[in-house]
């Protein structure tokens, strides 16, 4: 609209009239009647003159067209000039089809008979006058509306360019990870994160919000900020999931809730664990012969109640085995019969094409909805269970820091029975590390180092369990299944970690010293190679020997230390 839009006249600037006449003589008591009433009138002759007299005065709020020579056009030119809605009011001697027909598409407001009976006429002026503001005051208010709709629609887009940017630099490329997410608004109340620890596991977390759009992904950044945080400093999946929902119940209104899947993809023992807490059914399929099963939530989704009891599902994997995730807008999309898509067709599509699952459920979900508008958020996910598609690095890139200067510092912990069972010190350790001296670019082989040791101290030694029952793969699950039921009910032990720094010509060293309260090993029989051992079990501390300078045993083996030698 033109910034010359007429404002609504005050009490004191009366009404103005505009009054063509081509029967000036006849039409001056009625021209009176107009200025006793209080109007502002000017009268002019014809069209032409009208026109001129609309393109200097910007106050016209009615036209009474008392003459046979105006027309239709005319009026719309008008009103093309006024740029504000002005009403009119047409005198003639007398009102017939041929009247109507030459002012069919003027939008008349109304029509008089001569003689003008002036009380009718004020009532028809007060009448269109109080079109014409509320007119006005509905421009007005559209106006506004527009233009708050610019600003929340210009704050939106900011707002989603961080929203994704924070996403997109956080979230793992790898190959292992195929993902299509389909928003129904700006927003997107789904969220995929992905990451990798520092001790080569991959974590994948899909969630769905209650609802779509940017009331479903407020709680978004702070769920991201927990998983990335913590998968970066090694914590493991259940307390991970836990944070998340403590944070979810302190902030989510009653109403509100995230269903969710977390994966863990543990390379060195091929295995998956699952947390399902919500979501639709989710689906590993074994591409090389067609092999399925069908994974459901057994667990409530988070934010709901303040603790939250979490139970895994674990599955032995190999690099043919795809695990397929999606959100529940995927199974309730409708085909223009009302019918929803169905776990059925999913996992039809899926094993039309398993090696390019995600392609084919597209196909397949595009021709059942023929084209219908999506009615939630729609994610789709693929995971590749290959190790070698794992990336070696974080998502986060390494950035310059400062390196503090070597200190001389130690420092010690101890945990009995009672704290293994519901503490993993492993990632809180490595952190106070790396705030103290700086080590982040060594942040992936500290946290090996200590968690392995931590590792052979509580499974071997504490739980007394044996690591050659890790040999298979559907082993390496009934060891892990053997340690939750032992630390859950085991009656005594515990583990001292110990560590300690001293500066050197090149950079630091870090000694590290574990002593379990187990019955030891004869660690002086040990002779394989990290090359020649292909197994699930033996392996890490091999690996941990190619990190250290030096990895030393004492005493019946119980006792463990561990030199770390970094360069600037």
């Amino acid at each position: 609209m033109s910034a010359m839009h007429p404002s609504t006249p005050t009490p004191a600037q009366p009404e103005m009239i505009l009054l063509i006449s081509d029967e000036m003589t006849q039409d001056q008591g009625l021209l009176q009647l107009l200025l006793d009433a209080g109007y502002c009138v000017h009268a002019v002759a014809s069209a032409c003159e009208a026109v001129d007299f609309i393109g200097t005065e910007t106050g016209v709020g009615l036209l009474l067209v008392a003459t046979q020579a105006c027309l239709s056009a005319d009026i719309e030119r008008f009103r093309q000039i006024v740029d504000d809605y002005l009403p009119v009011i047409v005198i003639s001697r007398i009102i017939d089809d041929e009247l109507m027909d030459r002012y069919q598409d003027a939008d008349i407001d109304s029509y008089m008979v001569r003689p003008v009976n002036f009380r009718l006429m004020q009532t028809k002026i007060k009448s269109a006058f109080r079109m014409r503001r509320l007119y006005q005051h509905e421009f007005n208010l559209r106006k506004q509306l527009i233009s708050y709709y610019q600003n929340v629609e210009i704050e939106q887009e900011l707002a989603a360019k961080i929203y994704n940017t924070v996403f997109q630099g956080n979230l793992l490329r790898t190959e292992a990870v195929n993902a299509v997410m389909s928003p129904l608004a700006l927003f997107n109340g789904d969220v995929l994160l992905v990451e990798k620890t520092p001790d080569n596991q991959l974590y994948l977390f899909l969630g769905d919000f209650t609802g779509h759009g940017l009331s479903a992904s407020v709680a978004a950044m702070p769920v991201a900020d927990i998983f990335y945080g913590m998968a970066r400093k090694g914590f493991a999946l259940p307390d991970i999931l836990r944070e998340i929902n403590s944070k979810l119940y302190g902030i989510l209104p009653t109403n509100m809730f995230l269903a969710a899947t977390a994966v863990g993809f543990y390379p060195d023992s091929q295995t998956l664990s699952l947390i399902t807490c919500g979501l639709p059914e989710h689906f590993i399929v074994n591409v090389r012969d067609g092999w399925h099963t069908t994974v459901k939530a057994n667990n409530i989704p988070l934010g709901i109640t303040e603790q939250i009891d979490l139970e895994l599902k674990n599955f032995s994997v190999d690099k043919h085995h795809r695990l397929f995730l999606m959100t529940d807008g995927v199974f309730e999309a409708e085909n223009p019969l009302g019918e929803a898509f169905g776990g059925e067709r999913v996992l039809d599509a899926i094993k039309q094409n398993p090696n390019d699952g995600i392609a084919a459920l597209r196909a397949s979900l595009h021709r059942h909805t023929r084209g219908l508008n999506q009615k939630d958020d729609i994610s789709l996910v693929e995971l590749v269970c290959d190790v070698d598609k794992i990336p070696r690095e974080s998502s986060k890139e390494k950035q310059s820091e400062h390196q503090p200067a070597a200190l001389h510092w130690k420092s010690s912990m101890e945990f009995g029975i009672d704290a293994l069972r519901i503490v993993n010190p492993v990632p809180v350790l490595v952190n106070s590390l790396m705030e103290i001296q700086g080590l982040k670019r060594h942040r992936q082989a500290i946290f090996l180092i200590i968690s392995e040791l931590f590792a052979n101290a509580l499974d071997h030694g504490v739980l007394k369990l044996d690591s050659n029952i890790k040999s298979t793969s559907d082993g390496f699950m009934r060891f892990y299944q053997m340690k939750e039921d032992r630390l859950a009910n085991w009656g005594q032990g515990g583990i001292r970690l110990s560590v300690s720094h001293r500066p050197t010509p090149e950079g630091g060293q870090l000694t590290i010293k574990v002593m379990d309260s187990g019955d030891g090993f004869d660690w002086k029989m040990r002779h394989q190679t990290l090359d020649c051992n292909e197994g699930f079990c033996g392996r890490g501390l091999k690996l941990v020997e190619t990190l250290c300078s030096s990895l030393t045993y004492r005493g019946k083996g119980n006792r463990v230390t561990a030199v770390f030698n970094w360069k600037k």
